[in-house]
């Protein structure tokens, strides 16, 4: 399948990235706090322009009977 496919490229992707993270921080281009700070996901998001707020959970679950 087509999403299958999709699914091994991405993990063959992760795991040439992880390969060349480890070899990075084996040849000391990088310390493992800088690699870290590399990858992180929201790296490149403005915080002037978007902002995280902690979700309100619900005090209550009303649930409706059918």
């Amino acid at each position: 399948m087509v999403t299958e496919d999709l699914y091994r490229k991405r993990q063959e992707e992760k795991a040439r990235s992880r390969a060349e993270d480890e070899e990075r921080l084996a040849r000391g281009e990088v310390s493992s706090s800088e690699l870290q700070r590399q990858n992180l996901a929201f790296k490149d998001v403005r915080t002037d322009r978007v902002s995280f707020v902690k979700s309100r959970e619900p005090k209550s679950i009303k649930f409706l009977s059918l």
